[in-house]
């Protein structure tokens, strides 16, 4: 055998060496250096089919292994599904691992919360250095997607929330349900939150919460131990904490909230993924103001009062800027920025939304026109309505005319925001009055017949033109007109 293969290469060398395209072995040898990269082609083994978190623990997981050996230094994986257009990118170490937190990051921004299995194709990319005669040479190379299934772990969150007690009657306010959290169109596992807003009692509320499970056990059995209370203990009165089961408690767990707060309501949140509530006594005060961009922010000047309606419903009108617009401050804590209501996200131009004062920021309106901005106080949400009309008629005067100056003349209102008008006025004695624009009778503001609204038994009314004289005993007062609503109001100062 050895032989025969000298006795080849000697022939092969003769072969060789009789050719016109002689090559001097002395010579180098050049090689197609980008051979090796285009031979070589990545190759990806999974090593898991499925994920449960509810059971995998693991901060890293081995998801794949590849042919790749020390030739790269990391890989980049695109997570795609079959029935959603969104996709996540996350990156796996040379040897195939992911940390669990990646992955489950992967889950919740294509799917959400949901404890669901979701199956998923995974692309992987990685930059190759193969080594050639002429050096290292960098390729990128994408290997043969994979199928991976994932599946969420998460608490059990249920459709609906209520309270049980506060005002109520307990048995009877649990066979009503009529004490419904609201929640927002999102999977309960996506927003988590829920929020209520209750009446206060005339001394200590208290109350529970429950799904239905828990309302339809007290209703039919008697049993109140799915009911849901505060670890803090019963009738324990702090503002958070953390709900369980009675059956866990081994107590009632019932929340007390004190008359001391001096609240007419109580706005319940609790999250469901924590198990936590955060309760914010709601005190309703006789006056409520927009301080913000329209006002110059300013922390002294009351020249924008909200209107108020029926059920706790206040509202203001004008054109707003469409940025950064408002807060709101009541009569009792006008100038203090901590006591301010507004929204959780600076510049929120939302449609609606919650109104908080822990950390409250400004609220945008949707855009530069005009809108009804209306406050929900019983709910502590808030509205915009855009107006049908956005060509209101102007006016280049409103002014105060009556028996105080013989009707013959006019105090002047001053304009602070497009079509709200404001003054302070003081009244020698008593007597009738009016608004009127323009120094002219064709457009003036009253209420029903003479003397039907004294100012001193309510501070607003809505007035059209060319109804009865408004009776204002003597005093001073901030006088406030809406010339699109009608919007009357004398605040005693």
């Amino acid at each position: 055998m050895t032989k025969k293969i000298f006795m080849g290469l000697a022939l092969a060398a003769g072969l060789w060496s009789c050719t016109e395209d002689y090559t001097d072995w002395e010579s180098p040898q050049k090689n197609d250096s980008n051979d090796p990269v285009q031979k070589f082609a990545l190759a990806i083994q999974p090593t898991v089919q499925a994920i449960d978190f509810a059971t995998e623990k693991a901060q890293t997981i081995q998801l794949f292994t590849t042919n790749a050996g020390d030739k790269v230094e990391g890989y980049a994986l695109e997570f795609t599904a079959n029935d959603t257009e969104k996709s996540a990118t996350i990156n796996a170490t040379p040897d195939g691992k992911v940390t669990a937190a990646d992955l489950i990051g992967v889950v919740k921004s294509i799917y959400g919360n949901a404890p669901e299995e979701r199956t998923f194709n995974v692309a992987v990319a990685t930059d190759v250095t193969i080594s050639t005669a002429d050096g290292d040479v960098k390729a990128r190379k994408t290997a043969t997607p994979f199928t991976l299934k994932a599946k969420l772990e998460a608490s059990y969150i249920a459709p609906a929330y209520y309270v049980v007690g506060g005002t109520l009657d307990w048995a009877a306010s649990a066979a009503s349900k009529e004490q419904k959290f609201s929640h927002s169109d999102k999977s309960v596992y996506d927003d988590p939150v829920f929020t209520i807003t209750i009446p206060a009692s005339s001394g200590d509320t208290w109350f529970a919460i429950g799904d239905d499970e828990a309302l339809d056990a007290i209703t039919n059995n008697g049993d109140w131990s799915k009911l849901l209370g505060t670890t803090a203990g019963n009738g324990d009165t702090s503002l958070t904490g953390t709900l369980a089961p009675r059956s866990e408690l081994g107590n009632e767990g019932s929340i007390c909230m004190p008359g001391s707060l001096g609240a007419s309501f109580f706005k319940i949140t609790i999250n469901m993924e924590e198990y936590s509530y955060e309760i914010t006594p709601v005190v309703i005060a006789a006056q409520y103001y927009v301080v913000g961009d329209v006002q110059g922010w300013s922390d002294s000047k009351k020249t924008c009062l909200f209107t108020p309606g029926e059920n706790n419903i206040l509202s203001y009108t004008t054109k707003w800027k469409g940025e950064y617009d408002l807060k709101i401050w009541d009569a009792n804590s006008f100038g203090n920025w901590d006591a301010a209501w507004g929204c959780a996200v600076d510049g929120d131009n939302s449609p609606s939304g919650n109104l908080i004062n822990s950390g409250a920021q400004a609220i945008s309106a949707p855009s530069a026109e005009f809108y009804t901005f209306t406050i929900d106080l019983n709910t502590m949400t808030y509205t915009w309505t855009k107006l049908a009309n956005q060509s209101p008629t102007e006016y280049t005067n409103i002014s105060l005319i009556g028996e105080f100056n013989g009707w013959g003349g006019d105090f002047e209102l001053e304009q602070v925001t497009p079509h709200n008008w404001y003054a302070i006025y003081t009244q020698a004695a008593d007597g009738q009055l009016k608004f009127r624009a323009n120094h002219d009778w064709s457009t003036n503001w009253g209420f029903g017949n003479d003397m039907d609204w004294n100012v001193t038994d309510a501070f607003n009314k809505i007035g059209s033109n060319g109804a009865g004289n408004i009776f204002v005993p003597a005093g001073t007062y901030a006088v406030y007109l809406n010339d699109i609503t009608g919007s009357m109001m004398f605040v005693a100062q």
